[in-house]
């Protein structure tokens, strides 16, 4: 068991990124709340940590997307007696392919998980580490919230809000509540597959392990930092940005993401 008692709560935890967030924190001795859809992957992870980091897990099926989801969670860690230390807000997905053509029942549910339950999350938890006097929140965007994302249109627009929530609420918040946000690059996290899109070579070469994509972000948020970029490459990227027109810029992602 954690010495200190501790908690930290990942959403998303039964793949990819959050599965890493997980690892990470329970070897920093953070006991942990993992919730996502699927059991059985997060029964999984949360026996490997008992077991590797000696930590207390608590695994909570739950469909973040359900308007009530993010209220009910906030509940369930009442009833348990849990104050969060760590809110990782990780949970989400993207649509791959031109605006006309989503789905509408994806687009709501993407735009329900990305945005709408990030933030009753964030706001809920925030406001009891307000109370208490402290705690961090991480709020994981995309490169893509830093220019229009053509073939990504609703889901770029979707991580830009959340990299503005962030930086807004790291300063409003401050300094009792800390607020960063993660902005990944390409990462081999299944996430292209559950959006639709096939990578390129080029784009499989320039992929960067989630494990490190977790350690900036975590190391970002233990520093106070209001957002952290992955990758040399993006964040050279998003400094040309300045430079570059936002036409100019849909116009060349739009090519890119055609190539």
């Amino acid at each position: 068991m954690n010495v200190g008692g501790e908690w930290a709560l990942v959403t998303g935890a039964s793949s990819g990124l959050g599965v890493e967030f997980a690892r990470s924190l329970a070897a920093k001795g953070y006991n942990l709340i993992l919730t996502a859809r699927r059991a059985d992957p997060m029964n999984s992870l949360a026996h490997e940590l008992r077991e590797q980091c000696k930590v207390d897990v608590v695994v909570e099926p739950l469909d973040i997307s359900a308007p009530d989801a993010p209220a009910a969670l906030i509940d369930m860690l009442s009833a348990r007696g849990i104050e969060l230390d760590i809110l990782v807000n990780n949970a989400g997905f993207g649509l791959f392919g031109r605006f006309l053509e989503n789905d509408e029942d994806k687009l709501r549910q993407m735009l329900q998980v990305d945005v709408i339950a990030l933030t009753e999350l964030s706001l809920l938890a925030a406001r009891r580490m307000k109370a208490r006097g402290r705690g961090h929140v991480l709020l994981v965007a995309s490169v893509a919230a830093n220019n229009p994302t053509p073939l990504y249109a609703a889901y770029g627009a979707a991580k830009a809000y959340v990299l503005s929530l962030g930086e807004a609420l790291n300063v409003e918040l401050a300094p009792e509540v800390n607020v960063t946000v993660l902005s990944p690059g390409l990462m081999d996290t299944g996430f292209l597959g559950v959006a639709g899109q096939k990578p390129s070579p080029l784009m499989v070469r320039n992929m960067i392990k989630p494990v490190d994509a977790v350690k900036i972000g975590l190391e970002a948020m233990f520093a106070r930092k209001s957002s952290v970029i992955t990758g040399r490459l993006n964040r050279f990227a998003a400094f040309i940005n300045r430079f570059i027109s936002r036409r100019a810029q849909a116009r060349m992602i739009l090519r890119v993401q055609q190539a």
